[in-house]
């Protein structure tokens, strides 16, 4: 019997897997071979500054910390790197965004994460800055699909992965043990992105999935150095340099749509952004466009804890488009609770909505 049957082999089951075969519990992580995993198409961003109002968590010099540590840990093991550090040039794109940026330096726990600022006539990279902005620093990015290659096979090697779809109708929770296709286990924790809302155990939980569009750019021949940003730039959209002269560029926002097909619509919408983000759009080729459903909640806080009627249902969910900042620090205290009974973070545990439950 395993310990734990883990629903999802996107970044959020893995690190959770990982981290609990690491502290010696037996684990099979039940995956539809990433057919609908969000994990694969998200560039990987790290920015502790979100959205336009700059907001940060108070934990996040925690996240920080955990994603160095984390990251750095699996690359070790894997020989070959995952993350990237990388400066953010911030573009002011509405006029109250000075008034945002204007409290920022009074905040001594984020002073780190300021670089200068800049006017509208001198960014220090080849891109059109209206308003001017600010550099950003504790920035970058996860190689997201090399990393999650990496644990599959990892945990293959430890007979720790399944190819299947997950039928709920098929799967047992009883009051000791719970069981889906023969594989039996003490407990079940899903970590399948929104499809949990589909869940008869989790779909009560205030999922609010957003489809997001993301593009791949290809530097054209006639490209030239300093003509395109080497500094990932994040205005009205964002464009991450990913070295070898590819870029990719984001993203759409659409919680009216729950599937992985890209639009005419969202590319053109992404392609128009660049012409007014760049100075040297034309360097810039398409060559792909991907799309998601990251598996966002309606308060914007993750989703970790268990079912308050069936004990062995647990869930690792809903951390929407900053993944790869949370996951690694939350799947620390996941696994803490699971295996010492830790408490989780309030803000974060699931127990905030056990009324709800049906």
């Amino acid at each position: 019997m395993y310990d734990y049957l883990i629903v999802g082999q996107g970044l959020a089951g893995s690190l959770l897997a990982w981290r609990l075969i690491n502290h010696g519990k037996k684990v099979l992580v039940l995956d539809d071979g990433h057919a609908s995993a969000s994990s694969m198409v998200a560039a990987g961003v790290i920015n502790p500054l979100a959205g336009r109002r700059f907001n940060h968590a108070p934990q996040i010099h925690e996240w920080l910390e955990a994603v160095e540590t984390t990251y750095t840990q699996l690359a070790q093991q894997a020989k070959e790197p995952f993350l990237q550090w990388l400066d953010m040039l911030r573009l002011y794109h509405a006029p109250e965004q000075y008034r945002f940026y204007a409290r920022l330096p009074e905040q001594e726990e984020i002073k780190d994460l300021l670089g200068e600022r800049f006017p509208s006539n001198e960014p220090p990279q080849p891109v059109q800055a209206p308003l001017g902005g600010f550099t950003q620093h504790r920035t970058g990015y996860v190689r997201l699909p090399a990393l999650l290659r990496f644990l599959a096979r990892w945990l293959r090697e430890r007979q720790a992965l399944q190819t299947t779809t997950v039928d709920h109708e098929k799967l047992e929770i009883h009051t000791e043990y719970v069981c889906h296709e023969g594989w039996q286990a003490r407990g079940v924790v899903f970590c399948d992105g929104y499809r949990c809302m589909h869940s008869p155990w989790f779909g009560y939980l205030p999922f609010a999935p957003d489809q997001g569009e993301i593009l791949t750019l290809r530097q054209k021949p006639e490209a030239r150095p300093g003509q395109l940003p080497d500094m990932i730039i994040n205005g009205a959209q964002w464009l991450l340099p990913m070295g070898n002269g590819m870029f990719r560029l984001g993203a759409t926002h659409n919680h009216h749509i729950q599937d992985n097909q890209p639009t005419e619509e969202g590319v053109s919408r992404l392609l128009q952004g660049m012409e007014t983000l760049l100075k040297n759009p034309q360097l810039l080729e398409l060559t792909r466009s991907e799309a998601g459903v990251r598996p966002a909640t309606s308060d914007r806080q993750p989703l970790l804890g268990t079912h308050p009627g069936y004990p062995r249902a647990h869930v690792f969910n809903g951390f929407g488009a900053h993944g790869s900042l949370m996951i690694p620090w939350y799947s620390e205290q996941m696994c803490r609770w699971l295996i010492q009974g830790r408490a989780l973070p309030a803000t974060a545990d699931i127990a905030r909505y056990g009324n709800e439950a049906a």
